[in-house]
């Protein structure tokens, strides 16, 4: 059974943790609802800013596993390990914010330059595929 994973002699850090971790959850998701709320010619940095939304929900879902442990009496869960699962969450939403950020400051970039051409779409596609694949080899590699 999935209980809560309370320390002894740490309640305030664990409270701590878990009311931050709580804040971010519902944070993102404000973000990433507002983020698709919006007029329907979306910006580029609008999409990137709702793709930080959804890495920053992730690294909170792993966060708020890890404030659960199994009990060994359930024997349906012995094949799937909850740790490694927010192993993984944590690590993905780690690359994806980081890899976002950064196309967000290379979008604003080339916003301020009206000089070039820069295509918008091709941009946000590309970014979109090559973090994930940047996080998914990240998964592999581990």
């Amino acid at each position: 059974m999935l209980r809560f994973a309370e320390i002894p002699g740490e309640n305030f850090l664990w409270w701590l943790d878990l009311l931050a971790t709580t804040l971010s959850f519902f944070g993102s998701l404000w973000m990433i609802i507002h983020c698709m709320r919006a007029p329907s010619p979306k910006s580029l940095t609008l999409k990137l800013i709702a793709a930080i939304g959804w890495a920053d929900f992730l690294y909170s879902v792993s966060n708020l596993l890890s404030n659960f442990e199994i009990e060994d009496t359930l024997e349906v869960v012995e094949s799937f390990d909850l740790c490694e699962l927010e192993a993984i969450l944590r690590q993905v939403s780690y690359v994806l914010s980081i890899f976002f950020s950064t196309c967000v400051a290379i979008a604003s970039y080339f916003s301020a330059c009206p000089r070039r051409k820069f295509n918008k779409t091709l941009f946000f596609s590309v970014s979109i595929l090559i973090g994930l694949v940047i996080a998914f080899a990240y998964i592999k590699i581990m």
